[in-house]
């Protein structure tokens, strides 16, 4: 039996967290299949941390903005020490910058080095410096812009040429990273996943206000940059044809300022009757809500910046026995076109009401697509099994410690 591994995985989230592949990926489904990870990372919140399924958690705290950025890169430090302390690697994920002394900590160690892209974080610093006059103040603005600056720089002329391995959010994500210059086949994409186990097997118990309600569900962030105004726009339409309908959004912004503006906006066009908040709830509660729902909404903005990406909605709409409707990013539409478990649209709010309609007045239909959703979730996307493969690149890639160093 080929022994345990440990890593050293650096990441920005902090602990706990809600990202599902950091918490059940890296949490739960690695250690299974003999990858241990040790978390560097802040701790969220006041109450005594909740344990790491992966390993150790080595977490730091702070309350300001600033001591978060100075304690955020005071744990990078404490990778030149730890890296020494026996591990097979060193995973960092999403930190375009301070990635930097993660690869510096492993080469002085003599261990490979892995970065996880999830996003093009460097980009959207870059783009949120640029638009976001109208809401964040100009030092913010300059802090965001020379972080997307020098994550830039460091991460795609740098960090990705020479890392032992590199993991990509999706297939799209590396042919980006190809057409800048990227030359190496030391990458492979890992896209979203669900963790089949944990579902909920009921719904939750309905509230008064969801009580007979054709309902569409929308689970994730509400960042102004993904213009989740759709949602709302479209909940007007559906309303005026379905009057019993409810769009009902599960999550908030992950940008402070950000916050509340979306609820303001549908009180403005005069949505609010089909349209229904909770804000960020726990995972496990999201989807107890997504049961009482018809059907699953992804929809997100077509740019740089989301065409990289794979949603995790969507896997988890059709894991949950729900048809989906989203907009044509290359994930999402390679989910629909495999499956055929819903309709891929283009990112307008007429044709996002065009097929939530034609989705509640054909409960046949949606069935016979969520059951097929549900097969082919089974089949490709489960995190045990996403997990299987992660493990064995790591595996492969541990096995040559000392003769991956690229330079």
């Amino acid at each position: 039996m080929s022994k345990d591994l440990r890593f050293l995985y650096a990441t920005p989230e902090p602990h706990p967290t809600w990202r599902a592949d950091v918490k059940i990926l890296f949490g739960k489904y690695l250690p299974m299949f003999g990858v241990k990870t040790d978390l560097v990372t802040l701790k969220e919140g006041d109450a005594a941390p909740l344990p790491w399924g992966g390993g150790q958690a080595f977490l730091m705290q702070s309350k300001s903005r600033l001591g978060i950025m100075l304690t955020d890169l005071w744990q990078q430090l404490t990778l030149f020490k730890r890296a020494f302390g026996g591990y097979d690697g060193i995973i960092v994920r999403d930190k375009p910058f301070l990635a930097l002394f993660g690869y510096l900590a492993a080469r002085l160690a003599g261990i490979p080095y892995f970065y996880w892209m999830s996003f093009p974080l460097p980009e959207a610093f870059l783009a949120v410096s640029r638009d976001g006059a109208d809401r964040i103040s100009a030092l913010r603005r300059m802090h965001l812009w020379l972080r997307g600056q020098l994550g830039y720089m460091v991460l795609y002329r740098f960090l990705m040429h020479r890392a032992d391995w590199v993991f990509a959010q999706s297939d799209y994500m590396i042919d980006e990273l190809r057409s800048m210059g990227l030359k190496h086949n030391r990458i492979s994409a890992v896209p979203m996943g669900v963790d089949i186990e944990a579902l909920p097997a009921k719904p939750t118990d309905i509230t008064p206000a969801l009580q007979g309600r054709e309902i569409a569900i929308y689970m994730g962030t509400l960042d102004r940059i993904r213009k989740p105004e759709i949602l709302v726009d479209m909940a007007l339409l559906v309303g005026k044809v379905v009057p019993n309908f409810t769009m009902l959004i599960v999550g908030d912004s992950d940008e402070p300022s950000d916050r509340g503006w979306l609820k303001n906006y549908a009180q403005q066009i005069g949505a609010s009757p089909w349209v229904h908040f909770t804000g960020r709830v726990p995972q496990l509660e999201g989807m107890a809500l997504a049961r009482l729902a018809k059907v699953g909404l992804s929809p997100m903005a077509p740019s740089n910046l989301t065409k990289t990406t794979s949603p995790t909605k969507p896997v988890e709409y059709l894991a949950l026995g729900l048809p989906i409707v989203c907009n044509d990013l290359p994930d999402q539409a390679k989910i629909i076109a495999s499956s055929a478990s819903g309709w891929c649209v283009e990112f307008k709010a007429e044709q996002f009401a065009d097929a939530v309609i034609e989705c509640l007045r054909d409960p046949q239909r949606g069935a016979e697509m969520a059951a097929r959703g549900q097969s082919w979730v089974q089949a490709n996307r489960t995190y045990r099994a996403i997990a299987q493969n992660v493990a064995k690149t790591l595996r492969e890639v541990a096995a040559v410690t000392g003769k991956g160093v690229h330079s």
